[in-house]
């Protein structure tokens, strides 16, 4: 990909050199002048080469974006404004990603916020399209926006959404093949055949379903600008433009009461990171380190997981086991990676021998793999967390990390907030309670000589989870550092050590952040803030810098948009193609790129993860249906056009309303139905680029 940016960096420096214009410098003869010598023709009026040459130009947007004039060079700014737009999109992608990882917490912007920035690319060409442009120009290129998002709809519902069907199709659950019985029946491979189409597909679930059913909904705001076309008056294309952007806040409202939209988005942008989540959380729970001070695989840490999950001892890990795995003690949920995408991913790459179990030799193979991948994948992703997730694990590879956090700033905070959990140890003002201190220091003083010893506080520590594994003694070793004022050389801590002690990190954590009134998220807060430096690597994706790409991304759509529309525009008068066929049929699948080259480059058959796949595609169709619309209405409407769109519009909403409808009822989606959806496109282009002109 490198590569690729390097060269598209090169031919856009090109596309701007080859706009350069050059201009004759001239003497002009000075007839008083002794020393100019005639040559014969000085008096002869020579033409202005950049005016001759300046009249076949075409006008350059921004005076610095280059331009067509001939049907080569309108191919060639085509694909490279196309490869700009997929760099554009893709950083819009990337900090929109994290914007979202950031704000997905705050239901109330979270979602809104992501779904109005991957809807830009397509919203930014018609607002430069409709806004600079004249009144009598408006209208056209309205059409062209409507254009644009007809063939963007059509293209995903039908090439894309079959091409996902076929990409992640697997056997279908209750799908029966011919019985062996009729094997004598000599039209038994051909049935066999057809009966695949029915066996083989996707299965989908009921959130995906749900989310279909909203895609119908947002035609609500098309059948309304339809009717209102009806009486032809600016006051409906008012009415429509009210109705439409009321869509627009119920759909963002609906996201703020209930929230379970962005949970599959964050789940959707997430899954990937289910390799570096997998191992960082492998590594928090082993009792060993990862890999050792020489950068190699450390098994021992591997084993002690897999003896965990390895509930009955008999050498492999099943189906249950694995699910208990994932909840229970990596706790992936946490992540947004659900258990369905978790469980069978790690069976695909682990479950060498499709036996539905993972054995010792493939759990080691797998974590091999996977680490092994991380570690390559440093330099060269672009994935922020996978780069962080190998200087994490080699950081706590190191000898002396561990002595290092070991560090009673970390214990303290730790021990507290579990402690808190179950005794309540500050009072309603805040200050420590200084008696029940006392109170839990008696539980483990067995001998009541008001001491705790090196073997007493091995039952206070024991039921605590650190971060890290450590030793019990040199937990007390921190701890009668800290209590005792420094004194090293020491066996015991006593009571009115424990108890000062306990009330002043109390203080400090409750004083950490004033603004907290509950003790126990104020504690919370002081133990996150501890492990702020440690965990970052792995839990924060460098968001000052994805934010970067965000804002690049952002203003270069918007720059090249206009250089974009006006390169499509004269491709189609050099080639004399239609430019309402290069704005339906061409304009989509560049704008669509990104998409269709992912659809054709996914990973492996894991039918149960294209669920997501799938709301990702119907949620963006409601997102561009709801703000695309508004956002032509809005032009309509300041402009004073007329509302003659109704083959763009019918475009629109045939596609949309028979997938949704497909999708609502069906909680499989077999492999006839896409192939039916591959070959639906050509046809239905063809249709409108015949009739709708």
């Amino acid at each position: 990909m490198a590569c690729f940016r390097g060269l598209g960096l090169t031919f856009t420096v090109l596309m701007i050199v080859g706009t350069v214009r050059g201009r004759w410098l001239e003497l002009e003869p000075n007839p008083t002048s002794s020393s100019m010598i005639s040559d014969g023709i000085h008096d002869v009026n020579l033409e202005n080469t950049w005016t001759v040459y300046g009249e076949k130009r075409c006008e350059s947007i921004y005076g610095f974006l280059p331009c067509a004039d001939t049907m080569e060079e309108g191919v060639f700014l085509m694909f490279m404004y196309t490869y700009l737009m997929i760099l554009g999109e893709e950083w819009i992608g990337r900090g929109s990603e994290t914007l979202f990882s950031l704000l997905g917490n705050y239901k109330v912007i979270g979602g809104s916020v992501f779904r109005v920035l991957m809807a830009f690319p397509k919203i930014v060409l018609v607002i430069v399209a409709g806004i600079y442009s004249t009144e009598s120009d408006a209208e056209y290129q309205v059409a062209f926006g409507l254009r644009m998002y007809a063939g963007s709809t059509l293209l995903t519902l039908t090439l894309i959404w079959g091409i996902y069907i076929y990409v992640n199709r697997d056997k279908l659950l209750g799908k029966e093949s011919i019985s062996v019985e009729d094997s004598s029946t000599k039209c038994l491979p051909l049935i066999h055949k057809l009966s695949l189409l029915n066996d083989n597909g996707v299965s989908i679930d009921k959130g995906t379903r749900q989310i279909a059913g909203m895609m119908l909904l947002s035609l609500i705001p098309f059948v309304t600008v339809e009717l209102a076309a009806l009486i032809k008056s600016p006051v409906s294309i008012l009415f429509a433009l009210i109705v439409s952007g009321v869509s627009l806040v119920v759909y963002f409202a609906y996201q703020i009461w209930d929230p379970w939209l962005q949970v599959r988005s964050l789940a959707y942008l997430r899954k990937e990171n289910l390799q570096i989540r997998l191992l960082y959380h492998i590594g928090r729970l082993a009792k060993e380190n990862l890999i050792d001070e020489h950068g190699n695989p450390n098994f021992k840490a591997f084993e002690s997981i897999f003896l965990t999950a390895d509930e009955d001892k008999d050498g492999c890990i099943s189906h249950h086991e694995l699910e208990v795995l994932i909840e229970k003690e990596l706790k992936l949920n946490k992540d947004h990676i659900s258990l369905e995408y978790a469980k069978t991913e790690i069976l695909i790459h682990f479950d060498d021998d499709k036996s539905g179990k993972i054995t010792w030799l493939e759990f080691k193979k797998g974590c091999t793999k996977w680490l092994q991948k991380s570690k390559e994948n440093t330099d060269t992703t672009t994935n922020s967390v996978t780069k962080n997730l190998w200087k994490k694990v080699k950081k706590v590879a190191i000898k002396n990390k561990r002595e290092n956090l070991t560090q009673i700033e970390m214990i303290m905070p730790t021990i507290m907030r579990q402690v808190l959990e179950k005794h309540d140890l500050v009072k309603e003002n805040g200050d420590a309670d200084r008696e029940k201190i006392g109170e839990l220091f008696s539980q483990y003083d067995r001998d009541s000589d008001r001491q705790i010893n090196r073997n007493e506080i091995k039952d206070f520590i024991k039921p605590l989870l650190f971060r890290v594994p450590l030793e019990d003694g040199k937990v007390f070793d921190e701890l009668a550092k800290d209590f005792g004022n420094g004194n090293n050389d020491r066996d015991n801590i006593h009571r009115h050590e424990f108890v000062e002690g306990f009330s002043k990190w109390i203080h400090k954590a409750i004083a950490h952040d004033p603004s907290i009134k509950d003790p126990r998220l104020a504690i919370a807060k002081f133990e996150k803030n501890s492990w702020f430096e440690i965990d970052t690597p792995i839990n924060k994706p460098e968001p000052k810098t994805n934010i970067v790409f965000l804002i690049v991304g952002l203003v270069m759509m918007f720059v090249i948009s206009g250089g974009f529309t006006q390169s499509i525009q004269q491709f189609s008068n050099a080639a004399q193609i239609p430019f309402h066929l290069t704005s339906f049929a061409v304009f989509p699948i560049a704008m669509n790129a990104k998409m269709v080259f992912k659809s054709l480059g996914a990973g492996p058959r894991v039918s149960k993860n294209a669920s997501l796949t799938f709301s990702e595609v119907y949620n963006g169709l409601v997102m561009n249906n709801l703000l695309g619309l508004l956002t032509l209405l809005a032009i309509v409407y300041a402009k004073g056009l007329s509302w003659t769109y109704s083959n763009e519009v019918l475009t629109i909403m045939v596609p949309c309303a028979a997938v949704g409808i497909f999708a609502l009822k069906r909680d499989t989606y077999p492999l006839w139905a896409s192939i039916t959806a591959v070959l639906l496109y050509p046809i239905y282009a063809y249709v409108y680029c015949v009739f709708g002109s």
